[in-house]
This record gives structure tokens, C-alpha cells and sequence, in this order.
């Protein structure tokens, strides 16, 4: 369980960050590109090597359409890479919205995004989950690595990195009406099982998804909201502290989220 939700982490974050590093286009110089598009690429090859060697077995094997488009996309990564000079212009960032569109494509094509046990109102909560995880593992993981660049070149605007943070903004509060509808959707079987609402809260999967909404929503969500007004008065440095904190409370809840969804067929 626990590879299969690294390889999950590992591919919805790179996706996530390619989604908000097309949508940010920030002016900087080839080196924050550089360094994105390595950890882009190497999160994807990551996500998708631990599911193509089996080592990931309780995912199925992904698909050959969802494979071609996430071949396609990292070659229009390459392409991307290998055209950039001081600084990326309009058709260079056609490249990387082509590669974007084509890696979510492949996000929504892969058999894993469907869980086996769930239908009807569980089977949409499973899919907007896993877009949601996506985009905000992504966008918090690419305005880390944007804030950095402030420090580097202090007169950019901060419109790129707003971006980001409004696009990271609107996955958490998404991920919190989930959670809410993850309650409601689990609350009858927490109530009929032995020992009631107050075991399921103790001791049983009602816990971690408490957890998960204090931990890995309510309190990114509130420290991406300090790190947006940090940066609304240029306090870069302070945001980038913040974000570096956001980061791992996001990855904290996801982890819960996908180990309690690959474990039972179900959407947490």
C-alpha cells in the first residue's frame, strides 16, 4: 500500500507542478526552469516506474493511452528545455501548455483513477479527490520553488506566484467540501458498526479522517492563506518559510487519504 501511494504522490505532484508552472509563466531566468522541469520529469518517471515494475501492486497496471500521453508530455517537456534562452516567450509556453494538457489527459486515462469498490456519488468523490491532490501537492510544491526565485530576482511581480497560490487556495477549499462529503458519505456505516460513532472516532478509520481534515486541509488551506498576504506586502522570505511548512501538512493528509482509498476501495 504504501509504494502504490508513493507512486501516486510521485505523479500527481509532478503533474501538479507542470499544471501550475504553465499557469504561473513566471519572467524568470532558464534556471528555474531548469530545475522544474528536472524535478517534473524525475517525479513522473519516479510515479510511473514504480507502477511499470510491479512493485506498486495495489494499483493496476497503467494503460498504453495513458502511457503515450505522458510519453507525449515529457517530450514536449524536452522541447520545451532544449528551446529556452534568457527568457521563455509566448510560443515556448504554448510548448509546456501542450505537455500539461497532455500529462492531465494521462492523469484521467489511467486506471488507477477509478477505485475498484466505489460508484455513483463515492466514485465522483474518488475523482475529484485525486484531481484535487494533484493540484495542490503541485501548486504548493511550485510556489516553494517560485518564492525561492524572489529572493534570487526581487523586482519580479508577484502575479505568477499568486497564481499558484490562488490555484493551491481553491484545491484545499474543494478538498475540504470532500471531506465533509467523505463524513456524510461514511457516517451511517460508522454508526451501524460496533461500537457506534465513538469507536469509529477512537479507533477506527473516522479517526484519520479527523486527522486528515485538521491536519492535511484546515491547516494548509489557513497557511496558505498567511502566505498569501505575506506576500501581498513582498515578505517573500516569510512565505517561503510558511509554504515549506504547508508542504508537509499536504503531504501528511494525502498520505492518510490514499493509504485508507487503496486499502479499502473507498474514497477517503
Amino acid at each position: 500500500m504504501l509504494v502504490a501511494a508513493i507512486s501516486v504522490l510521485f505523479l500527481a505532484g509532478a503533474i501538479g507542478m507542470l499544471v501550475a508552472a504553465w499557469l504561473a509563466s513566471p519572467p524568470t531566468g532558464p534556471g528555474f526552469w531548469r530545475l522544474s522541469l528536472l524535478l517534473i520529469i524525475t517525479g513522473i518517471g519516479l510515479g510511473a516506474g514504480l507502477r511499470l515494475v510491479g512493485l506498486s501492486t495495489a494499483l493496476p497496471p497503467m494503460g498504453a493511452l495513458s502511457l503515450g500521453l505522458l510519453a507525449g508530455s515529457i517530450v514536449l517537456l524536452i522541447a520545451f528545455g532544449t528551446a529556452l534562452g534568457n527568457r521563455p516567450d509566448a510560443p515556448r509556453f504554448a510548448l509546456l501548455g501542450a505537455s500539461a494538457a497532455l500529462a492531465l489527459a494521462s492523469l484521467l486515462t489511467d486506471p488507477a483513477l477509478v477505485a475498484s469498490q466505489a460508484d455513483g456519488i463515492a466514485l465522483a468523490i474518488f475523482v475529484v479527490g485525486r484531481l484535487t491532490l494533484t493540484a495542490a501537492l503541485g501548486s504548493v510544491m511550485l510556489a516553494m520553488i517560485l518564492a525561492h526565485w524572489y529572493l534570487i530576482q526581487p523586482t519580479m511581480p508577484v502575479e505568477p506566484l499568486n497564481r499558484v497560490l490562488a490555484l493551491f487556495l481553491i484545491a484545499e477549499v474543494i478538498e475540504l467540501v470532500l471531506v465533509g462529503a467523505i463524513i456524510t458519505l461514511h457516517w451511517p456505516e460508522w454508526a451501524a458498526a460496533p461500537g457506534g460513532i465513538m469507536r469509529a472516532f477512537v479507533l477506527g478509520d473516522a479517526l484519520f479522517v479527523a486527522v486528515r481534515l485538521v491536519l492535511g486541509v484546515l491547516a494548509p488551506l489557513g497557511l496558505g492563506w498567511m502566505t498569501w498576504k505575506t506576500v501581498q506586502i513582498r515578505s517573500i522570505q516569510s512565505a517561503t518559510g510558511i509554504l515549506y511548512a504547508a508542504i508537509v501538512f499536504v503531504l501528511f493528509g494525502e498520505i492518510i487519504s490514499l493509504y485508507l482509498s487503496l486499502a479499502t476501495g473507498q474514497p477517503f
